[in-house]
C-alpha cells in the first residue's frame, strides 16, 4: 500500500478546502439568505452537530463554525448523532439518531442514551447563528436517518415509529415550526409489527434484519414521491393526500444488484427533471470498515460480492417502471495507489458501489437538472456522468480527495477501521454558480469546479 497525498481529477479544477473542524461531514446543505450570500451547512457521520460555512466566495470560504447539538442526558457527550441535514424557506431541518458501535466507534453494546427525531431552526434571521424553534420526536431503534425537504409546508421524514420496524415515510407538517404534527404515513409490506407477538422483535444484524423492507431516502416533485425501499423497490407514492399516501408502481432491484452486507439494495431514487426518467442507486459501503481478520458479524470478510451501481429508470408508466441503463464503471485514475480497481483495495475484497447523488430539486441557489448527474462514489471520488442521452450514461469527469493522514474517530482499540487510510467521499452538492461541494468521511471539505474543453453549456444540449 502506498498513501495517496496527490489529488486526483479529470475535468476539475480544484477551488478550495476546508477542514470542518475536524469532524466527518455527511449530508450537507444550501441557504442563500435575502442578501444574496451562500451559506453550507454541513452535518456530521459521527458527532452530536454540524458546521457552517459562508462560501459567497466559494475561493476564499470563512472558517467553519461547529454548531454543537443539544444531549439528551447532562454528562453524556457520546451516542448522538446529527448526519442528515436539509434547508428551505429560511428553516434548517435537522436529522438526529443513536450510533452504533460498528459504525461510529462508541462503546460497545450501543447503550448510550440518545434522542431521535428532527429539529427545525430558524436560519433566515441569522444565518449563522440558528435558533431552534421546534423538535418532533421517532422514537425507536435510531431515531431518523433522512428526509427530504426544500421549503413549503411538509417534511417528508424517513424515521423509526413504535409498532414498525426499520424506517418508514413519516409526513410532518411544519406549518407551525414550534409545533410540528405528523399528518399521514406510508410503509412497505412487513414492517408492520405491533400485532405479532413480542412486538417482531428482530435483533439487529441479524439476516432477518438485513432483508427487512426500510425506507431509505425519498424525493418529492409534483405531489409523487420517489422512495428508495431497500428489499423492496424503487417505488413512486402519491402524496397529494397527505394524509393517506398510496403506492403507485414500483420496481424491484434485488436481485440482481446489492444487499446484505453491501450495503442498501436501494439507496436513492429521485426524477431527471421534468423527463419521464429518474435515477436510481444502490448502495456499496465505506471499505476500511471490511477486514479479513473478521470471521462473523455485519462486517466480515468479503468472499463474494454483489453489484452495486446507479441506473436510469423509465416512469412513462408510472405503475410499471422499467431498467433501461446502468452507469459504467468508474475509470481507474493513472496515480491510484490501492490496486487495479475499487473492489480490492490493497489486497482486501471491498463492497464497491456509489453513495449519496446530489438531488437538484426546489432550491433557486441549486444547479437544476441539466442532464448531470453528480455522485460521492465512496473509494473512487465524485464521479460526473452526462445522462442526455439516458439509455447510454457517460462518465465525464472525476475527482479523488488525497488519502487521510490520520483518523477522525475510531474505536478504543484501533480496529473499527481496519487496513489502508482511503480516501471517502460522502456528500455532493452543486450551486447555482457551478461550484461543486463534497465532504469526505475522515477528512474535510473540498470545493470544485468542472473543468470541460467543450463549454459546460454546450455539453448539457
Amino acid at each position: 500500500m502506498s498513501q495517496r497525498k496527490e489529488m486526483l481529477m479529470k475535468n476539475i479544477e480544484f477551488v478550495a478546502y476546508e477542514g470542518l473542524n475536524g469532524k466527518p461531514g455527511f449530508q450537507m446543505t444550501l441557504h442563500k439568505s435575502k442578501e444574496g450570500r451562500y451559506y453550507l451547512y454541513v452535518a456530521c457521520f459521527r458527532h452530536n452537530g454540524f458546521n457552517i460555512i459562508d462560501v459567497t466566495d466559494p475561493y476564499h470560504p470563512t472558517p467553519s463554525k461547529w454548531v454543537e447539538g443539544p444531549w439528551v442526558k447532562e454528562g453524556i457527550k457520546d451516542g448522538q448523532s446529527l448526519p442528515k441535514i436539509q434547508s428551505g424557506d429560511g428553516y434548517l431541518i435537522t436529522a438526529h439518531g443513536g450510533t452504533m458501535d460498528v459504525l461510529h466507534g462508541t462503546p460497545k453494546g450501543n447503550t448510550l442514551p440518545f434522542w431521535g427525531g428532527m429539529m427545525i431552526w430558524d436560519i433566515e434571521t441569522d444565518p449563522m447563528n440558528p435558533k431552534l424553534l421546534g423538535k418532533f420526536e421517532c422514537k425507536g431503534m435510531a431515531g431518523v436517518h433522512r428526509f427530504f425537504y426544500n421549503g413549503g409546508r411538509y417534511v417528508y421524514c424517513v424515521g423509526n415509529k413504535p409498532g414498525f420496524l426499520t424506517f418508514i415515510l413519516r409526513i410532518m407538517d411544519i406549518q407551525d415550526p414550534t409545533h410540528p404534527v405528523e399528518v399521514g404515513s406510508w410503509w412497505a409490506d412487513n414492517q408492520y409489527r405491533a400485532n405479532k407477538p413480542g412486538g417482531g422483535h428482530v435483533a439487529f444484524g441479524s439476516k432477518e434484519f438485513l432483508e427487512m423492507a426500510t425506507v431509505h431516502a425519498v424525493t418529492v416533485k409534483d405531489h409523487i414521491c420517489y422512495a428508495a425501499v431497500a428489499n423492496f423497490g424503487a417505488c413512486q407514492i402519491d402524496v397529494s393526500d397527505h394524509t393517506n399516501p398510496q403506492l403507485i408502481g414500483y420496481l424491484p432491484m434485488n436481485p440482481p444488484f446489492g444487499g446484505g452486507a453491501a450495503g442498501m439494495s436501494i439507496h436513492t431514487y429521485m426524477p431527471l427533471g421534468d423527463l419521464p426518467y429518474a435515477v436510481v442507486s444502490t448502495e456499496g459501503e465505506r471499505p476500511r470498515y471490511f477486514s479479513n481478520e473478521n470471521k462473523n458479524g455485519l462486517f466480515k470478510k468479503l468472499v463474494t460480492q454483489p453489484m452495486n451501481t446507479i441506473g436510469i429508470v423509465e416512469t412513462t408508466d408510472p405503475t410499471n417502471p422499467s431498467l433501461i441503463s446502468i452507469f459504467p464503471y468508474p475509470e481507474v485514475p493513472v496515480g491510484y495507489t490501492h490496486g487495479k480497481n475499487f473492489n480490492i483495495v490493497d489486497g482486501v475484497r471491498v463492497p464497491f458501489g456509489p453513495h449519496n447523488l446530489f438531488d437538484a430539486f426546489g432550491k433557486d441557489c441549486y444547479e437544476p437538472y441539466k442532464g448531470l448527474i453528480y455522485n460521492c462514489y465512496f473509494g473512487a471520488g465524485l464521479r460526473v456522468f452526462d445522462t442526455t442521452d439516458p439509455f447510454i450514461p457517460k462518465e465525464i469527469a472525476y475527482f479523488m480527495p488525497p488519502d487521510p493522514e490520520v483518523d477522525l474517530f475510531n474505536n478504543e482499540d484501533g480496529t473499527l477501521l481496519p487496513g489502508s487510510k482511503v480516501a471517502i467521499t460522502e456528500d455532493c452538492l452543486v450551486d447555482d454558480r457551478g461550484f461543486i461541494y463534497v465532504d469526505t468521511f475522515q477528512d474535510g471539505l473540498y470545493i470544485v469546479k468542472l473543468k470541460m474543453e467543450d463549454s459546460y453549456e454546450n455539453l448539457c444540449l
